[in-house]
Order: C-alpha cells, then structure tokens, then sequence
C-alpha cells in the first residue's frame, strides 16, 4: 500500500507542476497582451496626433483658399472700377 500512496502523491506533484507551469505561461501572456495593448494605445495616440495635425493644415488651406478669395474679389472690384 505504501507504494501506491507514493504513486498518488507522486502524480499529485506532477500535476501541480504543470499546473504551475501554466500559471506561469499564463502569466506570461498576460503580460505579453498587456504590451501590446499599450502598443496598440500608443498607436492610437500617434494616429489622434496625425489627425489633429491634418485638420490643423486643412484649417490653415481654408484660410488660405479664403484669403485668395478676397484677394481676387478684390481684383476683380479693381479691375471693374479701372473698366
């Protein structure tokens, strides 16, 4: 009978290692999603950035296109005051 109990308690540790080993594998991935995640935010951020720097060309395109505008509107009064 002593053998037997050897061999349970034997198993037992077998299977506590390896559930060990895969708390740790666990772990490990959990860690490695939490990199990517922060990764994937970071992404994110630098895409936010990009965004806000085009609205802010797009803005300054407008007020250029804006200002040509006046500009010929005000040629075209030259021109007609000239005519």
């Amino acid at each position: 009978m002593h053998y037997g109990h050897a061999k349970i308690t034997n198993a037992i540790a077998e299977i506590t290692n390896e559930s060990a080993e895969i708390t740790n594998e666990s772990a490990e991935m959990t860690n490695a999603i939490a990199e990517m995640t922060n990764a994937i935010a970071e992404i994110t951020n630098a895409i936010t950035e990009i965004t806000n720097a085009i609205a802010e060309i797009t803005n300054a395109i407008a007020e250029i296109t804006n200002a040509i505008a006046e500009i010929t509107n005000e040629s075209a009064e030259i021109t007609n005051a000239l005519a």
